[in-house]
């Protein structure tokens, strides 16, 4: 018990003082209490403590005026601050004056232990990352399903069959796409064609476009959602494959999918023909629900993706993952990782834990919640990255949104934009500068 790490807390209302060191004693620390700023520093002075836990309004000097004090004199002395409920102002101007953290009153037992541990750095970790050299996106993991998928990935590659990739929007079928390219010995160039956002001209577009791609890879996505004629067009157009001048192209065909192929034939949205000649070859992308065991890889994964572009260290705690753990992720990989984008910027000392994370079916959140949220993120955004705030903060509220309208209407994006408000090209262009799908490539990620 001398050596744990000794925390003083300081507030006028003795009750407060008392409840709180009993609290923080039968976790294992030791504890120090002062009625005031003055007191405070006195008691500092005597012995410096590992932690200080300050109450906001106290006669005299109030906690924030400490708390500046603290920070000119013991910069690297954490300081947490409790804020009466409610009060989004003052709990901003503490973390602009550099607090640990802010804590609402009436004081929760369970928060003010996971804040206190945070602020002592005493996180278990179950996930960090650290900035990378940006790169091209990998499929990650080596669980039972992705391991299926790696060994049908190379035997595609070792073909020259066309292929069929099917899976939810957001499950990774344009990097499989692009894997199956790659690993193809003398493949010329991957082009990349949204079917359905050409509709009817397809049967003109579409010659131009695949000639491109002659001796290498054209990747086909959407062909699931267009017009009866169009797909019958195109199942004719696959079998004799000529560009615009009628010559005759060489090339492997990918197409993406839906994963239920049988029902979407079913509903009459998928001809027999069509689905004929895209099936040579088929590679089912698995649910994230269906790969637990992948999960911790896949944080660490697109962390690293985040804190390269940020150079911010970032890591996750065992709670958080856990959190993770136990959602069904319907936006599949792509909803992850927004989640993880959010959860970044709102983590303001690069570690995120539960209450970061927003997730799709939370039930909404508390009362007041959010404009805290988003003013502590634009307060933050003010610090680190003066005048790009605006951009930032656009691109940080609307990622998620796009996110979740996207997952709700599984990845049609004609759909997600009517419930917008917007046209289709509008949300292409968004999705694109916010890193949600990448130039070029018109399918799912």
């Amino acid at each position: 018990m001398a050596d744990a790490p000794l925390i003083l807390v300081v507030d006028d209302d003795a009750a407060v003082c008392w409840t709180v060191e009993r609290l923080l004693a039968g976790a294992g620390w030791r504890t120090a209490a002062a009625a005031d700023a003055a007191a405070a520093r006195r008691q500092i002075r005597r012995q410096r403590p590992d932690l200080v836990l300050t109450d906001v309004r106290m006669p005299g000097e109030s906690g924030l005026d400490l708390l500046a004090g603290l920070r000119a004199q013991h910069p690297d002395l954490p300081v947490l601050v409790t804020t009466a409920h409610g009060d989004v102002a003052t709990a901003v101007e503490a973390v602009r004056r550099g607090a640990a953290g802010h804590l609402p009153k009436p004081l929760s037992a369970e928060d003010l232990l996971a804040a206190v541990r945070r602020a002592l750095g005493e996180r278990p970790l179950a996930a960090a990352a650290r900035p990378q050299a940006a790169g091209e996106p990998e499929l990650v993991g080596h669980g039972s399903a992705m391991q299926e998928v790696y060994r049908r990935i190379a035997a595609a590659a070792a073909s020259d069959l066309d292929v069929l990739i099917a899976g939810p929007v957001g499950s990774g079928r344009s990097l499989a796409a692009r894997m199956v390219h790659r690993f193809t010995a003398g493949a010329g160039a991957c082009v990349t064609v949204a079917a359905a956002a050409h509709g009817e001209a397809l049967p003109r577009e579409l010659p131009a476009r695949a000639a491109a791609a002659a001796g290498g890879t054209l990747v086909l996505d959407g062909a699931v959602d267009l017009p009866a004629p169009v797909q019958a067009w195109l199942a004719a157009w696959l079998a004799d494959r000529r560009d615009g001048e009628g010559r005759p192209l060489a090339m492997r065909v990918v197409a993406l999918v839906p994963e239920d192929t049988a029902r979407l034939r079913a509903e009459g949205r998928l001809r027999d023909d069509l689905l004929g000649r895209l099936q040579a070859f088929t590679i089912r992308m698995p649910p994230l629900l269906e790969r637990g065991e992948d999960l911790p890889a896949l944080v660490r994964a697109l962390l690293g993706r985040t804190s390269a572009r940020t150079g911010r260290a970032l890591a996750l705690t065992d709670a958080a993952m856990d959190r993770l753990a136990h959602h069904d992720w319907p936006g599949q990989v792509r909803e992850l990782e927004q989640v993880l984008e959010e959860a970044a910027a709102m983590a303001r000392d690069g570690t995120i834990d539960r209450e970061h994370l927003r997730l799709a079916g939370d039930g909404g959140l508390p009362e007041g919640s959010l404009p805290r949220l988003l003013a502590l993120a634009a307060e933050r955004l003010a610090q680190e990255h003066p005048g790009t705030v605006h951009a930032r903060y656009t691109d940080l509220v609307e990622a998620p949104l796009l996110g979740a309208l996207l997952a709700r209407t599984r990845g049609n994006q004609l759909r997600a934009a009517e419930l917008l408000g917007i046209n289709r090209g509008t949300l292409r262009k968004r999705m694109i500068q916010l890193g949600l799908m990448r130039e070029g490539d018109d399918g799912d990620g």
